[in-house]
């Protein structure tokens, strides 16, 4: 019988599970415009994935009190073209079957919208997700505590998969073990800095992680 090392296997969605980086730098191109933030060129993206999400918002200059409507703004941008929006790697939907068929139980936790997680996920037919939350730009902390508290649940039983440094700093604070993707939004040396429990670049090495 395979002994679970985590009951619960909680994913971030934009650069984690979904390739949405191309788009989503084309939706800020057009945010730029109507809420005045600085415009990058496509060649400024390297630079951008060595910085954390404060560090970029201030790189941009982009005014603190705009940012929740600009979010607002981008996901329903995103809405419209979210069903042509592959996943970040081919065998991400085979990885989470697994994953579900030996027990563990999988979540989603995003600052995009429910709406555009579900429209993904009926995309791409995939169907193994027992919940989707959606937080704040810098919420995720405080959603994970609501998570494990309300599923009582001890937090060495979760597992959260992320891309970003906010996801590694979201994860210590609440004390739940990370595993962070190379393959999304920070690059691999930036996100070395803050140290994460795991570090992959395979969604298959979550089953040995995830696995006994």
């Amino acid at each position: 019988m395979i002994k679970l090392r985590f009951k619960y296997a909680i994913f971030d969605f934009d650069g984690t599970l979904a390739d949405t980086e191309k788009i989503n730098f084309s939706i800020f191109q057009q945010l730029s415009e109507k809420y005045n933030f600085r415009k990058i060129a496509i060649e400024e993206l390297n630079q951008l994935k060595k910085m954390s999400a404060k560090e970029v918002i201030d790189y941009l200059g982009i005014k603190k009190r705009k940012i929740p409507f600009a979010i607002k703004h981008g996901k329903k941008i995103l809405k419209d073209d979210i069903h042509t929006v592959k996943p970040c790697k081919e065998n991400i939907k085979i990885t989470l079957e697994k994953l579900k068929e030996n027990g563990i139980k999988l979540g989603i936790l995003t600052t995009n919208s429910q709406t555009n997680v579900e429209k993904f996920l009926k995309a791409n037919e995939i169907n193994v997700f027992d919940f989707v939350v959606s937080a704040s730009l810098f919420g995720k902390e405080m959603k994970l505590k609501k998570i494990i508290k309300k599923s009582k649940l001890n937090t060495d039983d979760v597992l959260y998969i992320g891309d970003e440094i906010r996801d590694i700093i979201a994860a210590h604070l609440v004390h739940v073990k990370i595993a962070t993707v190379t393959w999304g939004y920070n690059n691999i040396e930036a996100l070395k800095k803050h140290n994460p429990d795991y570090l992959i670049s395979n969604p298959e090495e979550l089953l040995s992680i995830c696995l006994n």
